[in-house]
């Protein structure tokens, strides 16, 4: 399978310090000290959004990191944060399933509570209810459209509106998958219980603000409701309530939501994004706009979150000068992770691209500080 190899944008500084040559003086005072021992960096592994595809190439992706570098271990971070289909990847590892057993398993599509397959976000009437929403929507456009035909088709949409579904799929087969099969592996649904520290941003629909699952005060959230609050995909799933609040995909307005681990004392950062929008450069290929208005629609959102991740990033390396990031992300070339991301049809694909393209990037210079920083494993 032809992979190509992930860039790492925008580095960080290798240097635990602004400046290696004169850290703080606070700190050069301590090492004067007997048996001072400069305090552990905290590490904290953050997995953006990407749909069901997205997902699957972060689990590739994590098991060629582990398997290739000595000193990462996906397990031993301190801290893990994982917003739409980065939070079960997040969830999983922050509860010690290694990377390399839940490759296995999605590779093999084992018989196993942990085999994510379609059952486990569309339930066997899931579609037939998307018709009739779809269906819904149309019968309230046309009502609208008959009895106020004066009006343009952007005040019919906006007057049809209480009369159009809030989604068109449930996200109560995803909660109910991860509950069940976190319960069936022996696995923690609670935070506050988990083996390591967890966050899972959503956004509050009616409030327009971010709520950090793993936090107080939602601490006492179950995390299989926290996943599914995170990835509410809007217009796709309805919104996720709960406790009489509605929720939507975490990285609406933010990606990947890095600024949680450093606000909470992380000075080593890894950052996973599998969306990454599309570059057309060779004239024989296709333009985006020939693939349908789904295709453009998941093009500007990841133009969209691509961008939101940069500056977001742009500003922590200023506000903390002394954070260290490493950020891994697909070419934006056509590869298993430009279909549908919701779709499962090339999610095994996308699996295996995630592990094969990251073990060749590995191989070259590009990866050198991610190398220096873990250890390859020699060839």
């Amino acid at each position: 399978m032809a992979a190509s190899c992930p860039k790492r944008s925008a580095p960080g500084r290798l240097s635990p310090f602004a400046d290696e040559a004169s850290p703080p003086v606070l700190t050069r005072l301590l090492r004067r000290l007997p048996g001072f021992r400069s305090p552990a960096r905290k590490r904290a592994l953050v997995l953006a959004g990407g749909g069901v595809v997205g997902g699957m190439y972060e689990v590739g992706a994590l098991a060629a990191l582990d398997e290739a570098l000595p000193g990462f271990r996906c397990n031993d971070f301190d801290l893990y944060v994982g917003s739409s289909a980065g939070a079960v990847v997040a969830a999983l590892m922050a509860n010690q399933v290694t990377p390399g057993d839940l490759y296995a398993i999605l590779d093999e599509e084992r018989d196993d509570p942990l085999n994510f397959h379609r059952g486990s976000v569309y339930h066997k009437g899931s579609f037939g209810v998307a018709a009739r929403n779809f269906a819904r929507l149309v019968w309230a456009v046309g009502k609208k459209a008959i009895t106020k035909y004066q009006l343009e088709w952007p005040d019919i949409l906006a007057r049809s509106g209480d009369d159009m579904p809030a989604g068109f799929f449930s996200l109560a087969p995803l909660e109910a998958y991860v509950r069940e099969s976190f319960e069936t592996k022996g696995l923690s649904n609670s935070f506050a219980d988990c083996p390591r520290d967890l966050l899972v941003p959503a956004i509050d629909l009616d409030r327009a603000e971010r709520v950090v699952f793993g936090a107080h005060p939602f601490r006492d959230t179950p995390i299989s409701q926290a996943i599914a609050a995170s990835a509410a995909i809007p217009g796709f799933f309805e919104p996720y309530r709960i406790d009489g609040r509605d929720y939507v995909d975490g990285d609406v307005g933010h990606t990947g939501h890095v600024d949680l681990a450093v606000e909470r004392g992380a000075s080593l950062v890894v950052v996973l994004n599998p969306a990454v929008p599309l570059r057309i450069g060779a004239p024989e290929a296709s333009e985006v706009r020939h693939r349908g208005m789904y295709a453009i629609m998941e093009q500007a959102g990841h133009i969209t979150s691509v961008k939101l991740l940069e500056l977001g990033l742009a500003e922590l390396r200023l506000r903390f000068p002394e954070l260290e990031f490493h950020l891994i992300q697909p070419d934006p070339v056509p590869s298993p992770l430009r279909g549908p991301s919701m779709g499962f049809e090339a999610s095994r694909a996308a699996l295996r691209f995630g592990y094969n393209s990251v073990r060749e990037w590995l191989a070259g210079e590009d990866s050198a500080a991610l190398r220096g920083r873990f250890s390859i494993r020699a060839a």
